[in-house]
């Protein structure tokens, strides 16, 4: 456990020394270092995450394929980078850490947006980092790039929005689902953008899933998958659509940017019902990391709405940082499938064994 809650204390220290340096170079100064160092982490992991013999799997079947029969396996942007680690003679931690790098630069890009990054990403740990970024590879790619792409997104810059998506939707067919949600903010303010983004989804969505639909759809809707504590997931994400519906107007961030995390807000209410009606609560499950992002974005800006100093409220700071840690410290602890990110393992050291 001692490297999850190392990468924790880091996370810490700099959302509190940032309330000391407020000017953003300094900043800059831990938040790239410390972002790269949480990038080799969940690039060179080793037999980390739930999901690892699967992607083992995934690697040993490409490896005497050609890239044509090599991207029918699988999405086919993590088949391509899968394929090319093989032709250089890679490993798949040089899949994970291509993964974890397009991961880790559209979360950090988008927490560089908010009043203190460091705490952004602090609240992002717990989860959507070590169990999403070092569990679920292609979905964790997939959640990175969205995260680059609305974290400047507006209506003038459709086409980026629109491309990142789709780049999305390569590693994580589902990606594309959260393409007309980034739509609505374009959508209110100007239509005709809105209508154009609409026939980008339709001609996307027939070309990334398309032949694959159906299996979607029985494994998503109609199968009875249970995933085990998908409630207190969701629930960890509706929390924080409340209060970002309570306190929007203290929220201060560009008019897309609002928007979009509004409709983030309502559905991540939805998923409730979604999963109080659904027999196939893993589905729900997966669909809800799409939304974690959320996450970080209330419960970083949270302590500046009680003040009016521009300077974080150091209660409500603390307290988020109290909830992070016992996020991660129950999680560590008492999930029941923890067992398979302890303990932490990396290819660096295998060498030296």
């Amino acid at each position: 456990m001692l490297p999850y809650w190392l990468l924790f204390s880091l996370w810490a220290a700099g959302a509190v020394q940032a309330e000391r340096r407020s000017e953003r170079d300094s900043r800059l100064y831990f938040f790239i270092p410390a972002a790269l160092l949480t990038t080799l982490m969940i690039g060179f992991r080793n037999e980390v995450g739930g999901d690892w013999g699967a992607y083992q799997r995934i690697f040993e079947d490409i490896y005497f394929l050609s890239l044509p029969a090599a991207m029918e396996t699988t999405d086919p942007g993590y088949a391509a980078l899968n394929w090319l680690a093989v032709q250089f003679g890679f490993g798949i931690s040089f899949v994970n850490l291509v993964c974890g790098a397009l991961f880790m630069t559209g979360v950090a890009r988008l927490a560089w947006r908010q009043p203190n990054p460091a705490l952004a990403i602090l609240v992002a740990v717990p989860y959507l980092i070590i169990v999403v970024a070092m569990g679920y590879t292609r979905q964790a790619a997939a959640i990175g790039l969205i995260c680059f792409a609305v974290s400047d997104a507006s209506e003038e810059r459709l086409i980026k929005l629109v491309v990142l998506i789709s780049l999305a939707a390569l590693f994580h067919k589902t990606a594309i689902l959260i393409l007309p949600l980034a739509l609505v903010p374009v959508l209110r303010r100007n239509i005709l953008f809105g209508m154009i983004g609409g026939v980008f989804f339709v001609i996307l969505s027939i070309t990334f899933l398309g032949d694959s639909s159906d299996r979607l759809i029985s494994n998503y809707v109609d199968g009875n998958y249970d995933s085990q504590g998908a409630a207190i997931r969701v629930a960890m994400t509706v929390v924080p659509g409340i209060l970002f519906i309570l306190f929007r107007s203290k929220m201060e961030m560009p008019p897309f940017q609002k928007s979009f995390w509004m409709v983030c807000s309502v559905i991540s209410i939805l998923l409730v019902a979604a999963l109080t009606i659904s027999s196939a609560s893993s589905g729900v499950d997966r669909m809800s990391l799409y939304f974690i992002p959320l996450q970080f974005i209330l419960y970083s800006r949270i302590p500046y709405v009680f003040t009016s100093t521009g300077k974080a409220l150091p209660s409500v700071l603390f307290a988020v940082i109290f909830y992070c840690l016992l996020v991660q410290f129950v999680w560590l602890n008492f999930a029941d499938n923890a067992n398979y990110w302890l303990p932490y393992s990396t290819t660096l050291m295998e060498d030296g064994r």
